[in-house]
């Protein structure tokens, strides 16, 4: 996930069609910049379970926006 965020178009995407929170924003951009949960948690002070359940929760933001794309371009191929 952290991989395919890193390139800006896929990101800016992502960003405009996802709702996110101001807190799902912060731990995506710190992901993109590689710091570690504990990092995270140490800059947006709040907990490592936190930062953590955040991680989860952008993760399933991110499959189901790649499964709404996906579908999206199998319409157009047709």
């Amino acid at each position: 996930m952290i991989r395919e965020l890193s390139n800006k178009i896929i990101y800016n995407d992502f960003i405009s069609k996802v709702v996110l929170t101001d807190d799902e924003t912060n731990v995506l951009n710190m992901l993109i910049l590689k710091y570690s949960i504990i990092k995270i948690s140490q800059e947006i002070n709040m907990s490592d379970r936190n930062v953590s359940r955040i991680i989860k929760d952008l993760k399933e933001k991110y499959y189901i926006y790649k499964k709404i794309e996906i579908a999206r371009l199998e319409i157009f191929k047709s």
